[in-house]
């Protein structure tokens, strides 16, 4: 131990790991090397995040997301968080063996690599015999892996990763599930970074014991290895920067009026209106600011159980809605922005957002603002176009920023000050239409006939199909947070 230095930032995400969490957590901060661990508990119910708290060593450092976002967010999370010179993976299981992290970190010491892979297929060391077809599994998505990065890894599914801080912090970690491995990889590979691999030992666990991983997210990493592939990343750049002959740039020479075209369309689509009402009533009080009303196609949803005032910074909207709702009681116009709503006392019992947020540059402060104008126990509805691998020129005409991801949205909610309660993706085949017409077709996704068409056809469909389960995408996605 003499002359061993603590340099290294252990980045741990867990998800109802309660079983395990005590005895890796020891076993961790038993090495000389830890200089601090990072656990992320990713939304756990089983007492993981308490468990955590009871250890008392200030080497450690809990940071818990609002709901379970993923083994990708969680290592996001904390490799934001690092601050020792090399930074770690480490399952909350006991897969993986803390008393290798020498190994591990031997070739980063010596500065011969800027990132090095634990393999368990290059070893001699004893690894426990389980899943056949998992081993398969594995070995043809390393394959792959290779193939797109012309590496010869061994073992790219592999949790032992190590990298220099500086490596980790320069990445933007896209995937929130198990598609952080081969996503990783890819990045590693086309930065040009200096990539070892060591010899650890493995002992795997059953699905009885805890073990998460499955077939879909099999199917993801596949994915994953061929869109983080610098072939498929370098077509994409072509794609993105070929002009688009199929719409007329004539039809969006002003935003506001092209918006204006799009709210025209969308007020004859009452189902896909109502869809979003039923989705956030269960969340409304008597009480309840619009912000981005519109034309009003929501407005007199809401104002049939609450009192409703509806702002919008658009004149033109702000007109629209102060004609249509010129004799309603129930329903206060007004032209402004949400930081001027922000200086009055707590009012309303909750606040909606639909299409709105992707429009605003700073959404974390938008959101903090919208906070400050909850009552305690208030909730904030916000529904927003979902997917950055949806974004295409018709986004970015009609102002969106940006599509949002699960976690993002529900990160930007945690940073805002709100608890989440429920964030979920919805419109499933709204989001293949989507893909279809908007991204790889360039035409207009908000004509009238087929927004008609949809609007009829298929919305009773998919919101009969979604209303049991929520499905893993969609064309949209909701997220409802409460003020405490």
């Amino acid at each position: 131990m003499v002359g061993i230095v603590s340099c290294l930032s252990v980045v741990m995400p867990t998800y109802n790991e309660a079983a395990t969490l005590d005895e890796v957590i020891r076993r961790v901060l038993a090495s000389p090397y830890v200089q601090e661990l990072i656990v992320v508990d990713d939304g756990s119910d089983d007492g993981s995040a308490e468990i955590v708290k009871s250890i008392y060593d200030p080497r450690i450092r809990l940071f818990v997301q609002p709901i379970n976002l993923g083994k990708g967010a969680a290592l996001r999370r904390g490799f934001q968080e690092a601050t020792a010179p090399f930074v770690i993976v480490q399952d909350a299981d006991l897969e993986y063996d803390p008393q290798e992290y020498a190994t591990v970190l031997g070739p980063l010491l010596a500065g011969d690599a800027d990132v090095v892979y634990g393999s368990r297929f290059h070893s001699g060391n004893p690894h426990r015999v389980l899943y056949y077809w998992h081993a398969v599994g594995n070995r043809i998505l390393t394959t792959a892996s290779n193939m797109f990065t012309n590496m010869n890894l061994t073992d790219m599914e592999t949790c032992y990763k190590a990298f220099r801080r500086e490596v980790i912090q320069s990445f933007v970690i896209e995937e929130d599930r198990f598609g952080f491995e081969p996503e990783i990889t890819a990045k590693v590979a086309a930065a040009g970074w200096r990539l070892y691999e060591v010899g650890i030992s493995y002992s795997g666990r059953t699905y009885l014991e805890g073990k998460k991983i499955g077939w879909r997210d099999g199917v993801r990493a596949m994915y994953g290895v061929v869109r983080y592939s610098g072939a498929w990343q370098n077509l994409r750049t072509r794609l993105d920067n070929a002009p688009d002959r199929s719409i007329p740039p004539a039809e969006f020479d002003d935003s506001d009026a092209e918006l204006s075209g799009v709210l025209s369309v969308l007020e004859g689509a009452d189902n896909y209106a109502d869809w979003i009402y039923q989705m956030i009533r269960p969340h409304l009080g008597d009480r309840v600011l619009e912000v981005g009303a519109g034309h009003g196609e929501l407005t007199e949803r809401l104002r049939r159980s609450a009192h409703v005032t509806a702002t919008d910074l658009s004149k033109r909207c702000v007109e629209e809605l102060t004609f249509r709702f010129a004799d309603c009681a129930d329903v206060e116009v007004l032209h402004g922005n949400v930081a001027a709503l922000g200086a009055q006392d707590p009012q309303f019992d909750s606040v909606v957002l639909v299409n709105v947020l992707e429009h605003i540059e700073d959404d974390v402060a938008a959101l903090a603002d919208l906070r400050e104008v909850l009552r305690p126990g208030g909730r904030l509805c916000v529904f927003v176009p979902a997917f950055e691998g949806l974004y295409s020129d018709f986004d970015r005409r009609i102002g969106h920023r940006r599509r949002y991801r699960r976690a993002q949205l529900v990160s930007a909610f945690d940073r805002a000050g709100l608890e989440v309660v429920d964030a979920r993706y919805v419109n499933t085949l709204g989001a293949l239409a989507w893909w279809l017409l908007a991204r790889q077709l360039g035409r207009v996704p908000t004509r009238n006939w087929s927004v008609q068409v949809y609007d009829r056809a298929a919305v009773p469909m998919i919101r009969r199909i979604e209303a049991g389960r929520a499905p893993r995408f969609g064309q949209s996605l909701l997220c409802i947070g409460e003020r405490k």
